[in-house]
């Protein structure tokens, strides 16, 4: 070799290294992915094609290596017994960890006690369309006239429970528990580091699952999470209280007040609801990229007919919001991901409000840019419960707007939410100083949008004169009648709120007066009724001589 050539090649490399230097700089974010990525286990079963399929989809999507893509020969019911999820589903993960040396296992001096994890590879676990949902409970119902058997744990409400998702259950599979009954407490609650960081979480695994009633919708749902990041999830939050000040139920609303105003803080507008019905039918849902609400048996009113940005995410609590993922018109997970939703957590079976998602908690970090699996696991208080996470583990809906890049979108219509985004985060954290900015901001873009954002950011503040003129702003601005109609809907909430039921009727008078579709109709009518009830009908009856 010649002194020339070698001097070119050392210069070839030099010059190679300052590429892949400048190109690691410029997107760090591909690193923090591919290594993402390279701490996922795609599991599927081996029963059932599409599993193999979807698994094969997700995993070439998301650049995981093909050695972590593995079959269970386990049942394809949703619901299994114990054994089986011991012997099909627990057991033969636990073998491939070892086989495979995914974790490292310290023995225990102790004969009876369990080994402990030191370190593992994988860190997300991704349950493909086919692998079992829950597992049933071993405790027998007494006979008809017998007493009850006592119940395990003295008796104890949650520790005498047994049955769990099979995605909470294999989040604790490195605590290698032998007692059944109860939960185990979560390390990651409320943690506010990325899992990859958190070294001394080593058995500590973040299991969600790619499910739902048909395979399409599952394609979609990667397809429209990896477009959302790389093109920003923009749109509405719809945040559905239910005003209940009873002990034991207004943390679910003090979840929800402290979400939307994490929504506002971070330049989400946000459409509030503050009534103990869910949204209504009628009340137009456009450009939802959030929504979170509680407590209905099933996803119907005003979420029965939505229009989701591609990429949202919806959470509805409720008891049994995820009993099935196979019959797209039952409770709420399964509706949610037909309609257009890519992620959403719900329960399999009863779980208590306080061990459902903390929604604070999770829309803060998914609004900081961790994963959605993260985020879901940092608002669970336990594993080996309830809870099922539905959605790509590694989806990140929020990173690229943290970081403060507003200027990747490919898409035309985010422009709009992008610039109220940027102007609402100016003044961030600034109470009602904000609602300041964003008048200035409207008067100078007087866009529908920006109206109506500002009229809610305005009522969130308790400032209703102000939001009663931005709203009608916003309905006279506004092209699209369904969102002219729900300016309509707000102004008479907020007229109600304040007293003004006369106002309120003359409102919805005016507007009846126009024609509007059934569903609207009979909204403002139940309104009309809700304000000023209609009086009794006259009893029927013989007339008294």
């Amino acid at each position: 070799m010649t002194a020339c050539a070698s001097r070119f090649e050392v210069l070839a490399s030099v010059a190679l290294a300052l590429a892949l230097q400048a190109a690691t700089a410029q997107d760090p974010g591909d690193a923090r992915m591919s290594r993402e990525a390279g701490a996922t286990l795609v599991v599927f079963n081996s029963r059932d094609p599409d599993s193999r399929s979807l698994a094969e989809y997700y995993a070439q999507r998301r650049r995981i290596p093909s050695d972590q893509v593995v079959a269970l020969d386990c049942p394809t019911d949703e619901e299994i017994s114990r054994k089986d999820f011991a012997d099909t589903i627990e057991s033969p993960l636990r073998a491939m960890f070892d086989l495979k040396g995914w974790w490292t296992l310290r023995e225990s001096s102790g004969t009876a006690s369990a080994p402990e994890v030191t370190g593992s590879r994988i860190r997300f676990v991704a349950l493909m369309r086919g692998i079992p949902l829950k597992i049933k409970t071993t405790i027998q119902p007494p006979e008809p006239g017998k007493p009850a058997p006592p119940r395990p744990n003295g008796g104890d409400p949650v520790g005498g429970h047994d049955e769990a998702s099979v995605d909470s259950e294999l989040a604790a599979l490195g605590a290698f528990q032998e007692e059944r009954f109860g939960v185990v407490p979560n390390p990651y609650y409320r943690r506010f580091t990325p899992i990859m960081d958190s070294v001394m979480l080593a058995a500590q695994l973040l299991v969600t699952r790619l499910d739902a009633p048909t395979e399409d919708t599952v394609r979609r749902m990667i397809d429209d999470g990896i477009k959302a990041e790389q093109s920003g999830l923009h749109g509405w939050a719809y945040i559905d209280r239910r005003s209940i000040p009873e002990s034991g139920y207004k943390d679910g609303d003090e979840w929800l007040q402290a979400a939307a105003a994490e929504c506002w803080n971070q330049g989400i507008p946000v459409i509030l609801d503050n009534n103990p019905a869910i949204l209504p039918a009628g009340f137009p849902v456009t450009d939802a990229a959030l929504y979170y609400g509680w407590y209905a048996w099933a996803a119907e009113g005003a979420m029965g007919a939505p229009h989701f940005r591609p990429g949202a995410v919806a959470v509805h609590i409720h008891s049994f919001s995820a009993a099935t993922l196979r019959d797209p018109a039952k409770h709420w997970a399964a509706p949610l991901l037909t309609r257009g939703v890519a992620a959403t957590i719900g329960n399999v079976y009863e779980p208590y409000l306080d061990l459902t998602p903390h929604l604070d908690v999770f829309n803060e970090r998914l609004l900081q840019g961790f994963t959605f699996a993260e985020s879901a696991y940092m608002s669970l208080k336990v594993l080996s419960w309830m809870n099922t996470v539905v959605g790509d583990p590694l989806y990140r809906p929020f990173a690229a707007t943290q970081a403060g890049n507003f200027d990747r979108d490919s898409d035309p219509g985010a422009q709009p939410w992008t610039a109220l985004q940027k102007e609402l985060r100016k003044s961030a954290r600034s109470g009602p100083m904000q609602t300041l900015y964003l008048a200035r901001f409207a008067r100078e873009n007087p866009t529908g949008l920006n109206y109506e954002a500002l009229g809610l950011l305005q009522s969130f503040y308790d400032q209703p004169r102000e939001a009663l003129s931005s709203l009608e702003a916003a309905g006279a601005v506004y092209r699209n009648p369904a969102e002219s109609f729900r300016t309509v809907v707000e102004r008479i909430r907020i007229l109600q709120t304040t007293g003004n039921k006369k106002a309120a009727i003359q409102l919805i008078d005016r507007t009846l007066q126009r024609a509007q579709p059934p569903e609207r109709a009979q909204l403002l009518e139940a309104l009309r009724n809700e304000i000023e009830p209609p009086p009794p009908a006259p009893s029927v009856g013989p007339k008294k001589l």
